[in-house]
Formats: structure tokens, C-alpha cells, sequence
């Protein structure tokens, strides 16, 4: 029997990730006029990047005024320490009561998680601001998981091996892999028999490289002395090309692989 799986890739989830960072410029503070924040995103993020921005200014009896302030949105650049290119920027105005700003970029970018966005608040006069202002940003983008698309294992005799592409020649982008599978004993090649089978399961990277090995038994394996099957490895480069699986029966008996998964989210160290 020859069991025919092929999985399409979906998104699932409704939530993006987001990271956030708080900031303060002003008297009191390191800065005087001018902060930065960098956020990390990974490469292959499908959406594009929201900046949820909340500002206010210290309460003091000797300010009437409020703080006039920019804040601005800037892609990655070629360089880590590197401010990109400015994507949008919006003025407001500083009050002792906490307000909400929302820049965006309706693309995400591919220089991954070592080339950081940046969100820039500062004083919109010349000079120190005059007092502190302070708050928080959130960077939003889709992280959510995705599953790869794969052809079938079915029929795996013992001591045979057989390799399967994960996805396309895009990659796997930055995030983690997390690989199931579900198998049976096959008895004479028709019948299912009562018996664990241990399977080999090597990750190969686009360069050829084996850079993960599992030797287990099916993920459904019922018996708790079994090493259940599970396979997780952390992408950490964007490298375009073709991921493989390769699988080998390293028992004595036959199996077949009735199902398997495999889950990719995307993320950053």
C-alpha cells in the first residue's frame, strides 16, 4: 500500500508578533534630544511592518507648554549600525496624557534579523527638549506559522531511504522548523503488524549539508518508553534554495509513513 500525502502551504494564526522597546529623551535621561530603537525582524515575512508608538511628556508645575515631537520609521540598512532610509514619519505634540501613533511600511523587508529596523522619536525644535518625554514602541509584523509544502514518504522498506523536497527553491526563510510524522509496521507489504519501527530523519540545508538528525519512533507511538519522533532546527540565515528530507529505515521491519507535517514560524534569535 502506497499512502499519498502532499501538503499545502497555508497561514494559520491571527495574531502577528511584535516586539517592543520603551524610550525617553530629556532631562533626567541619557539623551538629551533624539532616541533610537531597533527591532529585529526576519527575512520572509509576507506582510508589511507596523510602528504602534505611545508618547507622553513628564508632569511639571514649572512647564506650561507642551513637547512637539517627530517620529519617523526607517528600513533596514546594508550595516547593523546604519540608520535606512526613511519609510514615514509624523509629527505630534507631547501632553501629560499618553497618546497613539501608528507608521507604516507596506513592505517587510528581506535583510533579516541582523539589519534592524528603527523607530526615532526626537524633539521637533533645535536643542534639548526641555522636559522628559517618554513611552513605548511596538513593532508588528506576521510571524505567523505556516505549513511547507512536501510530496509523500508512503512505502519505506527496511534498510531503504528516500528524500522529499520541504517547499520550493525560496527556502525556509529565518524561524524554526518543526517536523512531525506518523508510521506504521507493514507486514508483507499489505497488512499493518503491532510492531515499532524506528525511522532516521536528516534535514538537509540548499548547500547539501545534513544539519539535523532524529532517530525515532512514530510520533503516535504509544509506548512511553519510545522516543517519540520530533524534529526541530532553527534557521538562522535567509538563504534562498531547495531544503530536503531525507529518511531512512533503520530497522528490521517495513514501514509505511501515513502522515506528516511540517510547521515553519518565522523569527529572529
Amino acid at each position: 500500500m502506497f499512502v499519498i500525502l502532499c501538503v499545502i502551504a497555508v497561514r494559520s494564526g491571527v495574531q502577528a508578533d511584535n516586539i517592543s522597546r520603551t524610550f525617553e529623551f530629556g532631562p533626567g535621561t541619557t539623551v538629551s534630544r533624539s532616541v533610537s530603537r531597533t527591532f529585529p525582524v526576519p527575512c520572509g515575512t509576507e506582510t508589511g511592518i507596523a510602528a504602534v508608538v505611545k508618547f507622553q511628556r513628564q508632569r511639571s508645575a514649572d512647564l506650561v507648554g507642551d513637547i512637539p515631537i517627530v517620529i519617523e520609521l526607517h528600513e533596514p540598512d546594508t550595516a547593523p549600525d546604519q540608520e535606512g532610509a526613511l519609510v514615514e514619519t509624523k509629527t505630534a505634540t507631547a501632553t501629560t496624557s499618553e497618546q497613539t501613533l501608528i507608521l507604516r511600511s507596506s513592505q517587510s523587508s528581506n535583510r533579516g534579523c541582523s539589519l534592524p529596523w528603527r523607530v526615532r522619536v526626537r524633539h521637533a525644535l533645535d536643542g534639548p527638549a526641555p522636559i522628559r518625554v517618554f513611552g513605548t514602541i511596538r513593532l508588528d509584523y506576521d510571524g505567523r506559522s505556516r505549513e511547507v509544502t512536501s510530496n509523500s514518504l508512503g512505502s519505506l522498506p527496511k534498510g531503504q531511504s528516500k528524500t522529499i523536497n520541504l517547499g520550493d527553491v525560496s527556502g525556509l526563510d529565518q524561524g524554526t522548523i518543526e517536523i512531525t510524522a506518523n508510521w506504521q509496521h507493514v507486514v508483507f507489504g499489505a497488512t499493518y503488524g503491532p510492531l515499532p519501527v524506528k525511522l532516521r530523519f536528516e534535514l538537509i540545508n540548499p548547500s547539501g549539508s545534513t544539519v539535523k538528525t532524529v532517530e525515532a519512533y512514530s510520533s503516535d507511538e504509544l509506548r512511553s518508553e519510545l522516543t517519540r519522533f520530533k524534529l526541530v532546527h532553527r534557521v538562522a540565515l535567509c538563504t534562498p534554495g531547495q531544503w530536503k528530507l531525507k529518511v531512512t529505515n533503520v530497522d528490521q521491519h517495513d514501514a509505511e509513513v501515513g502522515s506528516r507535517k511540517a510547521n515553519f514560524t518565522p523569527g529572529c534569535p
